[in-house]
């Protein structure tokens, strides 16, 4: 009885452990925006990763930061870019996810290796297209 609650409890420390915080969620989220905002403005990618640490600033530097913050990512030119980035972004993520459905419902999963463009070897593991 005891070795079934030591390893539950393990078990579960183990999957605890392994879950991920709201921190890291949020660090993740950022990098991703920084990631794709340095695609159209390298400067204000940098103010964007600055972001979690300018409560560290005084009030002065707090409002030059926030100034050159709101002309970088307010103007229209960075946000048209970065809204195509994220477009572009999430049409490569859909692409992606009907290439791996095409693999798993026509493809080398079906035994018909090609969609059936060659012959298919012959023996009792190979189905008939």
């Amino acid at each position: 009885m005891k070795k079934n609650i030591f390893i539950f409890s393990a078990l579960c420390a183990l999957l605890t452990s392994c879950a991920v915080t709201p921190q890291e969620k949020a660090q993740e989220r950022l990098n991703f925006q920084v990631s794709l905002a340095r695609q159209c403005d390298p400067i204000a990618a940098d103010l964007m990763a600055k972001l979690p640490k300018i409560s560290t600033l005084d009030k002065q530097q707090r409002a030059s930061f926030d100034k050159e913050y709101q002309e970088r990512v307010n103007n229209p030119t960075f946000q048209s870019c970065y809204n195509m980035a994220f477009k572009s972004y999430s049409e490569q993520q859909q692409l992606r996810l009907q290439q791996m459905e095409w693999d798993s419902e026509a493809g080398f999963f079906n035994n018909q290796p090609f969609n059936c463009e060659f012959y298919p070897p012959e023996g009792p593991y190979w189905g008939a297209c």
